[in-house]
């Protein structure tokens, strides 16, 4: 099949590390694959090929499908295939409707709770992002990392399971738009800026000051996202 055989150096089969179920394995490799662009927003996929291609049964194939299913990643067709979500604005406006609920309130209330020590990761996580990597799983993880820096201190196993699937969702917007197309040296200053303003409001002190900065970044996201979003439908 041309569009798993186009696929298949995005995801080479490998061993399952330490702890690692074949469930963990396949969900992780294909979730790389969406995010990163490889499979680009549309791709049809055969499930009985991607078992053959990581060696094991169509069960954690299909569970791993089921899990990426759940972060809105992928759509589960009739029979035994599968499909990448397909980018949709209404979607992106959505999610971000949601964040903008949860985290500038949550950023208000935890900024009177974050200690010095708080301040040194925050410090330790800017610094590593602001000079990039060349591995771009990484560098999310550092921007996922510092923000949660600015909201973990006020937030419950609830907020942290809903900030989960929100992220989830939102990351393969930010990361077709930021990773996968041309985003201008502007873009990315603009983007360095943002995080240090973030910092600034955190250490301020002050709920009503990162509460504003938390909602404006969220909206400076948002907005980047659909102008992507457009210029992907377009090609």
């Amino acid at each position: 099949m041309a569009d798993v055989a186009e696929m298949t150096p995005e995801l080479p089969p490998q061993r399952p590390g330490a702890g690692d179920s074949a469930v963990d394995r396949v969900a992780a490799e294909i979730r790389r694959a969406v995010l990163s662009g490889a499979l680009p927003p549309g791709r049809k996929f055969a499930i009985a090929e991607l078992s053959a291609q990581f060696g094991v049964s169509h069960i954690p194939v299909r569970e791993a499908l089921r899990r990426l299913e759940a972060q809105g990643l992928i759509v589960l067709r009739p029979g035994r295939s599968a499909m990448v979500s397909p980018l949709d604005a209404g979607e992106l406006r959505a999610i971000f409707r949601l964040r903008q609920l949860l985290e500038p309130d949550l950023a208000a209330r935890s900024c009177v709770m974050l200690t010095d020590e708080d301040f040194e990761q925050a410090t330790r996580l800017l610094r590593a992002y602001i000079d990039g990597t060349s591995d771009p799983d990484h560098l999310w993880s550092l921007h996922h990392d510092l923000h949660m820096v600015y909201l973990r201190p006020a937030a419950t196993e609830w907020d942290l399971r809903i900030l989960a699937q929100l992220w989830n969702a939102s990351d393969r917007y930010t990361r077709v738009v930021f990773d996968t197309y041309a985003v201008s040296p502007q873009d990315r200053k603009a983007r360095e800026i943002a995080h240090r303003d973030l910092f600034a409001a955190a250490r301020s002190g002050s709920p009503a000051e990162i509460r504003r900065a938390v909602s404006g970044h969220l909206a400076d996201n948002e907005a980047a996202c659909l102008t992507g979003i457009a210029a992907v439908s377009s090609r």
